[in-house]
């Protein structure tokens, strides 16, 4: 028996409700992306580890945490631009593959992912990237970087290939890593167009050419 004021049965336990579990914060990633915005704005030269922090909300220690340093931050920024550049690009290419409905559907919507060596953000990307592939034959982390960045694009590439040969879009006597690196190889080398100024092909003629050269990687029609 219970004594005088006790209940026979136990009361129940309140248990307080478990808080909620707050995502986690990318701060890496919101310093490479702050980065990357000042750099587009000011230039590298620009870029001061200060004005990076105070853009993500975060102290020194944290930016020193993920990077080594200033040079560390910009290398990785920049890397993570080319990322960006080659997966929106492919991403078009793709598309186009599994969506177009012919010959001249698939022509009209690859034409959208060609490089554009008229474009002058484009053409800032691309001798950042020139840049760095030089620094890399002197630098053996940053030659592992690029190479990382430049064989994730070719098997990127390749794995398009193989959809456009499973479409039947892709001509079967020509090996698809050979196509994949020729679509970086034209990537880089149109930067010396801005080199030829009026000795040069019009934006019209380039793209022309360009669209001969994919559909002659068609079968036979």
């Amino acid at each position: 028996m219970g004594s005088e004021g006790e209940s026979s049965d136990a009361d129940p336990v309140a248990v307080p409700p478990r808080p909620e579990r707050r995502p986690r914060r990318d701060s890496r990633g919101e310093l490479l992306d702050a980065a990357l915005e000042i750099i587009l704005e000011r230039g590298i030269d620009g870029l001061r580890i200060e004005d990076v922090c105070e853009r993500v909300g975060v102290t020194k220690g944290s930016l020193y945490w993920h990077f080594n340093d200033r040079d560390g931050l910009i290398r990785e920024a920049l890397l993570e631009q080319l990322y960006r550049m080659a997966d929106e690009r492919l991403d078009t290419v793709s598309t186009a593959i599994d969506s177009g409905s012919g010959r001249d559907d698939y022509l009209m919507r690859v034409a959208g992912a060609f490089v554009d060596p008229f474009d002058a953000a484009e053409v800032e990307a691309r001798w950042q990237r020139l840049e760095m592939i030089t620094a890399s034959r002197r630098d053996p982390g940053l030659w592992a970087l690029m190479s990382d960045v430049q064989r994730r694009h070719q098997r990127y590439l390749l794995e398009i290939m193989d959809s456009a040969a499973t479409n039947g879009i892709l001509r079967p006597d020509v090996d698809p890593k050979a196509i994949a690196a020729a679509v970086s190889v034209i990537s880089i080398g149109s930067n010396l167009l801005s080199l030829l100024g009026d000795d040069g092909p019009s934006p019209e003629a380039w793209t022309s050419f360009l669209l001969l050269m994919v559909e002659m990687l068609f079968p036979p029609a």
